[in-house]
């Protein structure tokens, strides 16, 4: 049975209970959905490099990158830390490679793509960029480890 006050609006304390029951299933949905969508992995920085007035930054998941397919993050900055959502992207691990693009993750400046790295040991990771009538490579040497 459901109690309506004066005018068929629900009593206050009814609303406040129903905001507290939502509060609660959204924080523990947002808890669920974190801990199904992380890999266990941890995730570091290959390096920033400058193009111009932006800051490239290159992350790989797992870091160390592993010999086979990894994620790599690229996050581009302008000025006051702004995201650049607008540049294209490709990248790939060795000079024999075919460029790979990148695809934007929703106009905050971050890139992603699976990229293979080749053999344990030194690899450069390019990243390629362009922005209206401009581009650039840049390079990130990395160390790959060896399958696990």
């Amino acid at each position: 049975m459901r109690v309506l006050a004066v005018g068929g609006a629900p009593p206050p304390q009814a609303e406040s209970s129903r905001t507290l029951r939502s509060a609660v299933l959204l924080a523990l949905l947002a808890a669920v959905g974190t801990s199904a969508c992380g890999s266990g992995e941890q995730s570091g920085t290959v390096g920033t490099r400058q193009w111009g007035a932006y800051d490239v930054t290159v992350e790989t998941r797992p870091w160390p990158p592993r010999e086979g397919q990894n994620e790599v993050v690229v996050t581009v900055a302008g000025e006051h830390h702004r995201p650049i959502y607008d540049a294209v992207v490709t990248m790939r691990a060795q000079a024999s490679s075919p460029w790979i693009q990148a695809i934007e993750d929703g106009h905050v400046g971050v890139y992603r793509r699976a990229v293979r790295f080749g053999p344990s040991g030194q690899s450069n990771l390019q990243v390629q960029l362009h922005r209206g009538d401009d581009s650039t490579i840049l390079d990130f040497p990395v160390t790959v480890e060896a399958h696990r």
